[in-house]
């Protein structure tokens, strides 16, 4: 595709007069870094006590990812809302706004679905996951995730397919609206990759969630309280990060996969829904790896139980058969969670490393 064509396919979408409100993407923008820099600060100074395991390598990962790929990206969105949609994106501008984003959603799914591995592996063959190295086995998965969010990103770029200015004009995108045999391919091959990454993921969580519901049934007296109560916060943890992922993923990638088999036509508000679709992963993504974490919990069970401490206490002086408020001691925190890489029983005489 020569020059003129490309402005000709960035310039498309901005033709025609459309007004949309600012609100949406100016929350993202904010929750989005706001979210990962917590995340980020949370991440370094709870460093002592996770010693940056495998799980919080990925996570720091995840939110350098998805925090700096918003950074990058929406201020060039904003600036088409903030001229009133008068402002049309350069073609050098929009195929920025097309690496960025394409590289950010990419790299943000093999992410997560890295943790889920990272997960299974160390539910479910805990000897093999505990050899030493594995932090630089996973700095080395880290980086090639990287490397190959960018190469994936950059089919556009190198001629095969195009980048495209997207309703309402504001966002660029690789070209899955085009009909050409090239956009076509680089649409399949985005979509099918993305696809593949979502199954992989929710397989591996379905089977670590399955495990450890079987692991619930047995009957080890000494350690069966502390581990059913990890147990049921990690099959919750795994059900919200399917959900999750799947709800936000699944519908670009479908819409993808439907312009480049020419089931889906059109470019709309429906191309605009399911773009901020994906983008509320990354901006959600932050609040599950990190705030809903074992101090977090911790914290909130403590503030709870000191709440009904503090009313059992009044329900006795009021009455004279009032039991007494069990001790600290007798009913400790929440053991550990899956966001750590502490020692967790999951069956007989067998301990795992998360």
């Amino acid at each position: 595709m020569d020059e003129g064509e490309r402005n000709s396919t960035v310039s498309n979408a901005t033709k025609t007069k459309v007004w949309e409100s600012a609100v949406p993407p100016a929350m993202q923008f904010g929750l989005g870094v706001i979210g990962n820099l917590i995340a980020l600060v949370v991440l370094v100074k709870s460093a002592k006590s996770h010693k940056w395991r495998p799980f919080y390598r990925l996570v720091g990962g995840l939110a350098l990812t998805d925090g700096g790929g918003i950074l990058l990206v929406y201020p060039t969105v904003m600036v088409r809302y903030a001229t009133d949609f008068t402002y049309d994106f350069p073609v050098h501008l929009c195929n920025y706004s097309s690496f960025i984003y394409t590289f950010t959603l990419i790299s943000s799914a093999m992410i997560v679905c890295a943790m889920s591995v990272d997960r299974f592996m160390a539910i479910l063959y805990p000897f093999i996951y505990n050899t030493e190295g594995k932090e630089r086995r996973t700095n080395i998965m880290l980086i090639s995730i990287w490397i190959t969010g960018t190469f994936i990103s950059c089919l556009q770029l190198m001629g095969l397919g195009s980048s495209f200015n997207y309703y309402p004009g504001s966002w660029c995108f690789l070209n899955f609206v085009g009909t050409t045999t090239l956009d076509r391919a680089n649409s399949y091959i985005y979509s099918l990759f993305g696809l593949a990454i979502l199954a992989l993921t929710i397989s591996l969580n379905f089977i670590v969630i399955v495990s450890v519901c079987r692991g619930m049934k047995s009957n080890i007296k000494v350690t069966a309280k502390r581990r059913r109560k990890n147990d049921i916060f990690i099959v919750i943890f795994l059900l919200i990060i399917v959900t999750v992922f799947g709800v936000c993923w699944t519908p670009l990638m479908f819409t993808i996969l439907g312009h480049a088999g020419r089931w889906i036509e059109g470019n709309g508000a429906r191309e605009l829904l399911v773009l901020r679709f994906a983008v509320n992963n990354s901006i959600i993504d932050p609040w599950i790896y990190i705030l809903l974490r074992k101090e977090t919990l911790r914290a909130l069970q403590r503030h709870c139980r000191g709440y009904c401490d503090k009313l059992d206490l009044a329900t006795e002086t009021s009455g004279p058969e009032s039991n007494p408020a069990p001790s600290y001691s007798q009913s400790k925190s929440l053991d550990k969670t899956i966001s750590t890489d502490d020692h967790v029983t999951i069956s007989a005489g067998e301990k795992v490393r998360m």
